[in-house]
């Protein structure tokens, strides 16, 4: 009676894990030999096709020979049990993951007589992003989506993490509801921050991409004009849309179109090609930095000098100190070329001191100013900073013939070091300039942060000054304040003499371009025509 019983209970114990745990035994040369109900379930292969195969039927390509051939060492040579994560492949192609236990069976003399394997289906609890990779692997010709909640930050900052998780969770449901006929996705990949995609094969229907374009700029817009509710509560959503088509890369295409979509202002974007776009940039952007680490190790970063003169009479009152990289060809790079990039990596700094040094050294050449541009970043950093406070005090006799021009940027990240650093030049006689003031970030609230000298009016109001006369008005506005709080101004991009007249007449105070004088590793010493201010 006690063994029927344990018998009995035993079998409940065999049933609880047949239904839970997917269960297989194979000989000792790895053939299937029991394969439980979940195996055949999970794998897609029915009882006749597993016993007698190999356990290597539902192998996925992406599991390497190395792993194998560590789990064979372990379970056959070792005679150990190893257990371990492993990724499968059905019937159907799809991929699916379990955590195994793999164990040898040993008869009374301690010789294998079978493996016994048991796995738990851990495919629910693996990264979606994981799971997306594998389907893309198997579509034969696919078309990725990934639609993004605009604005998502703001979301969470707003409604807080939890309540922004369960808004992620009801689009997510209901993503696929926002599909308009014809455009049948199948399933959603809700991944992080908001994103979520969606994927089909375009092998299996006759789509253009006119009419895929029209598809899913009407989901698009379905999502806009539908609301998620929770009880009570409405939430209306827009979303920034990616999608690519069959290409090598189209995951990172796609994920490279949601970035470039928000940052220029876009929400939808066909990513064509993006990645090898991206690699291509890359690849240009480590050259350049390349060629700066070289041309700051042989000392080719210099600065040419172009004249800012009195606009009443002419004369050359100060030079600006303008960065120059000479290439080992001999060739002449300007900023545009290389100062941003150098922004990425950690020559920037470097490429400044280099100017900086540059200019003292010309100081010593002449009686007039030399202007030299500073951005925020430079200030911010402590070594440079305080390795200009030393080259100021070292040469307190031609600090007064100084002027720091500060470069626009949005990115202070401590308005006040750049304010005390503004104070404690000023000390030393150095003049203080707001570099493209009337545009950008080049705001009234900087004047009062800075209290500037000299406002340089941005170019790009001086260069058509003399047909635009909204450019004209804003100049003349620029001008009146200035006068009102004894601040000087300086025009540049003067290259006609058309422009030249207006900005004289308006009054500016100093002028700067082509028309004038071009930048020059020396000195210049006249302006290219004296005539012009006869």
């Amino acid at each position: 009676m006690i063994k029927q019983n344990n018998m009995f209970v035993t079998e409940q114990y065999l049933d609880l894990l047949d239904q839970n745990l997917i269960v297989s035994k194979t000989d000792p040369e790895g053939i299937i030999t029991f394969a439980n109900d979940k195996f055949v379930e999970i794998s897609g292969y029915s009882q006749e096709e597993l016993i007698g195969k190999p356990q290597s039927i539902v192998r996925h390509p992406d599991m390497s020979k190395e792993f194998f051939v560590n789990l064979w060492k372990t379970i056959k040579i070792k005679k150990k049990k190893w257990t371990v994560e492993i990724k499968n492949r059905n019937k159907q192609g799809s991929a699916y993951y379990v955590d195994a236990i793999i164990k040898p069976v040993f008869d009374k003399d301690g010789s294998i007589l079978e493996f016994i394997a048991l796995r738990y289906d851990v495919t629910q609890f693996i990264d979606q992003k994981k799971k997306l990779i594998d389907e893309l692997a198997k579509t034969k010709r696919p078309i990725l989506v990934m639609v993004q909640i605009e604005e998502y930050e703001n979301l969470e900052s707003f409604y807080g993490k939890e309540i922004t998780h369960l808004i992620e969770d009801k689009f997510a449901m209901h993503l696929l509801e926002y599909c308009p006929i014809g455009c049948n996705f199948a399933k959603v990949f809700p991944l992080e921050n908001g994103v979520f995609a969606l994927i089909k094969d375009l092998s299996e229907e006759d789509t253009g991409i006119e009419t895929l374009t029209i598809q899913l700029k009407k989901l698009q817009q379905n999502i806009k004009d539908g609301v998620l509710k929770f009880g009570t509560y409405e939430y209306d959503l827009n979303v920034i849309l990616s999608y690519a088509i069959d290409s090598d890369n189209i995951l990172e295409d796609v994920t490279v179109g949601l970035k470039r979509a928000k940052e220029s202002k876009k929400d939808f974007l066909y990513a064509d090609s993006f990645t090898l776009q991206e690699k291509e940039v890359a690849k240009h952007n480590l050259q350049t930095i390349n060629m700066i680490k070289k041309a700051i190790e042989h000392h080719d970063i210099v600065s040419y000098f172009q004249p800012i003169v009195d606009a009443k009479t002419g004369e050359i009152v100060k030079y600006e100190s303008l960065v120059r990289l000479i290439k080992q060809d001999g060739s002449v790079l300007s900023p545009f070329h290389f100062l941003d990039i150098a922004k990425n990596g950690r020559y920037y700094h470097q490429i400044t001191e280099a100017v900086i040094e540059n200019s003292f050294i010309k100081l010593r050449e002449t009686n007039k100013g030399v202007t030299i541009n500073l951005s925020t970043l430079d200030i911010e950093d402590a070594e440079l900073r305080n390795r200009i406070i030393n080259l100021l005090t070292v040469n307190v006799d031609i600090a007064h013939q100084i002027t720091f021009e500060l470069l626009e940027d949005e990115d202070v990240h401590d308005f006040n070091v750049i304010k005390d650093f503004i104070s404690l030049v000023k000390m030393l006689g150095v003049t203080i300039a707001i570099d493209d003031f009337g545009s950008g970030h080049s705001n009234f609230e900087r004047l009062l942060s800075f209290q500037p000298d000299i406002l340089k009016i941005d170019g790009s109001l001086i260069k058509d000054i003399a047909t635009n006369h909204f450019s004209r008005d804003i100049v003349e506005t620029i001008k009146l304040f200035a006068d009102k709080q004894k601040i000087k101004t300086v025009a540049e991009f003067v290259s006609t003499k058309e422009t030249l007249e207006v900005v004289r007449e308006i009054g500016i105070d100093y002028l700067q371009g082509y028309l004038l004088a071009e930048p020059d590793k020396e000195l210049v010493q006249a302006i290219n025509d004296p005539k012009l201010f006869k």
